[in-house]
């Protein structure tokens, strides 16, 4: 069987939960819904200071919170070498029109689609996804009344493309393609 990509899902590192919070990193997996398989992937690193000149703003509860993770979640916040961000989004571009996809998922219906669509304009790019085809992770969770802790998380949390990789796991309980764990150490 051939692997056929349908969807993308979206995942940024922020410091911030505005609509305009800096981003420190963006991740994406191309994924078909139907079966889970992923394919492609994408992450890179995003130069701070660029977006605060233009308006990106930093939230001192969220770098409370970043400052409350565990090490290897804090290290995320350095691991990718920031580009500057029209190299950033130019490559991100490319990676959603090279997959051909239009569908792309983020955490929240204010959250990641939301925010990298400001960063593009803040930038003056056009965003690559069309408004008809941002997908809600959250939204989809409730309709399907996923229960997240049902999917053990594999990786580590707050790396980017783990968490997309998290998160189109558990949606797979709603599409159909996973199982809970039903192990004991899940319970």
């Amino acid at each position: 069987m051939v692997f056929k990509a349908t969807d993308i899902m979206l995942d940024l590192e922020t410091l911030g939960t505005g609509s305009n919070a800096v981003i420190v990193s963006i991740s994406a997996v191309v994924f078909n819904r139907a079966t889970g398989e992923t394919g492609a992937e994408f992450e890179v690193g995003v130069n701070l200071d660029e977006q605060i000149a233009k308006g990106a703003t930093i939230d001192g509860s969220t770098v409370m919170w970043w400052l409350s993770q565990d090490k290897e979640a804090q290290n995320e916040l350095t691991r990718l070498m920031p580009l500057r961000v029209d190299e950033a989004l130019d490559r991100y571009d490319a990676f959603v029109l090279q997959s051909g996809i239009t569908n792309v998922w983020g955490n929240g219906a204010t959250f990641d689609n939301v925010i990298l669509s400001n960063l593009f304009k803040r930038h003056d790019k056009k965003y690559p996804t069309p408004f008809w085809a941002d997908r809600c992770v959250r939204t989809f969770v409730d309709l399907s009344n996923i229960d997240k802790s049902q999917i053990p998380f594999e990786g580590i949390p707050h790396r980017g493309i783990d968490d997309c990789k998290h998160q189109i796991r558990y949606m797979g309980l709603g599409f159909g393609y996973a199982r809970p764990d039903t192990t004991e150490t899940n319970k």
